[in-house]
């Protein structure tokens, strides 16, 4: 069945602070056109590495005007998250993006409750169908305290023909058996730690995550991944999984929010990039960051510019 979003790789900008948690905006620019530089087309503004879960209404519509003017190239899809305990928010932002121009969006469940059979009903039709010429992906994130299933994705695609995918952040070998036996046209998104056994049985895209360390790289690793080029596949995910091991240890104990990691990888790629996350999160440190540079330079060169 064919999908209702192209099979890519779908990629996150995540935004720089300054000391003063301004946004930087010259960096965010060219952050942002780096990507577009490697051929990336399908970027999202405002998921949690994007830190969606923490921007006043200020800080959203200025970078959203940013991040429009940024991605003003031939074939460029940009996407804007909606991330928000409160629902009216995700509303009015959503009417924000779709006037300057906007057609993709990515959106989470408010988290302060799960939504209920009845409320999940609500939110969807209020959200969706006031915006049928748009295309709309779920991240199907534990933070919003209900997962969907498989079975509810199918369900859910006949009743809203611009429910367009939903991203994945698992390994489990069960829940990508069940997305790739998923016979409804969303197209599902797996993280490199699924990706390569999702794309062997099933029509899965890339988001991409550890691999934003070498864009070139991510992209030989996809396309391996799609030609089932076995033995590279299985290599690369060696390389990526002791990487994410490393990063971890390199960042230290305890449950970071995703910016934490995600901006060692914005700053691989621009050196002038800051690591510092809007309060009360706090990112990374200088220290881990060379630690983590120096590690690939030495164990994993081939996932690293210089």
């Amino acid at each position: 069945m064919e999908k209702r979003y192209p099979g890519t790789i779908l990629a996150t900008a995540c935004v720089p602070w300054t000391e003063s948690y301004e946004i930087d905006e010259p960096v965010f620019i060219a952050g942002v056109r780096k990507l577009l530089d490697q051929n990336l087309r399908h970027i999202y503004l405002f998921g949690t590495a994007g830190e969606g879960y923490a921007v006043s209404d200020r800080q959203y519509q200025r970078l959203v005007t940013l991040f429009v003017q940024a991605m003003d190239r031939p074939d460029c899809q940009p996407m804007i998250g909606l991330i928000s305990l409160s629902f009216e928010t995700m509303k009015e932002r959503l009417a924000f993006a779709y006037a300057q121009g906007i057609r993709d969006y990515m959106f989470a469940f408010p988290a302060w409750g799960a939504l209920q059979d009845d409320e999940l009903d609500l939110f969807l039709h209020d959200l969706l169908d006031p915006y049928p010429d748009c295309r709309f992906l779920h991240y199907n994130n534990v933070r919003s305290k209900r997962l969907l299933s498989a079975k509810e994705y199918e369900v859910l695609a006949e009743t809203f023909p611009n429910l367009a995918g939903a991203k994945y952040s698992t390994g489990d070998l069960s829940v990508i058996l069940s997305l790739a036996a998923n016979p409804s046209p969303l197209r599902f998104f797996l993280t490199e730690t699924g990706f390569s056994y999702g794309s062997q049985i099933g029509d899965f895209g890339l988001l991409l995550s550890i691999g934003n360390c070498n864009l070139p790289q991510a992209w030989r690793y996809y396309e391996a991944c799609l030609a089932h080029q076995t033995e590279a596949v299985i290599r690369m995910q060696q390389e990526l999984s002791e990487m994410t091991q490393k990063l971890k240890a390199v960042v230290g104990p305890g449950i970071k929010i995703d910016g934490s990691y995600d901006k060692i990888f914005s700053k691989i790629q621009d050196p002038a990039f800051p690591l510092r996350l809007l309060p009360p999160y706090i990112g990374t440190t200088d220290e881990a960051y060379q630690a983590f540079c120096a590690y690939l330079r030495k164990e994993q060169p081939a996932w690293i510019d210089a």
